[in-house]
């Protein structure tokens, strides 16, 4: 069975939740904001495709955005 764009995305937002809430012995935030954030992009991309709902990709887009919220609050974007 193949996974489709909807599944995929599930997944990749659970990642990036998990990666965000992850706090591992010498964890650093901005590397595990950066890993998010590509996960994210990641989403955002297949999200384009036309058979996923505009509410998925205004989802992902939301999350996106409240990651570099989250970004500017702490003092900058977290890009490597």
């Amino acid at each position: 069975m193949t996974e489709t764009p909807g599944d995929r995305i599930r997944k990749l937002l659970l990642r990036a939740d998990n990666t965000l809430e992850s706090t591992g012995r010498g964890g650093n935030e901005r590397a595990r904001a950066v890993r998010a954030r590509r996960t994210l992009e990641e989403a955002r991309d297949i999200a384009r495709d036309p058979d996923v709902p505009a509410s998925v990709r205004e989802l992902v887009q939301r999350r996106l955005d409240g990651l570099t919220a989250e970004e500017d609050s702490a003092g900058g974007p977290a890009a490597a």
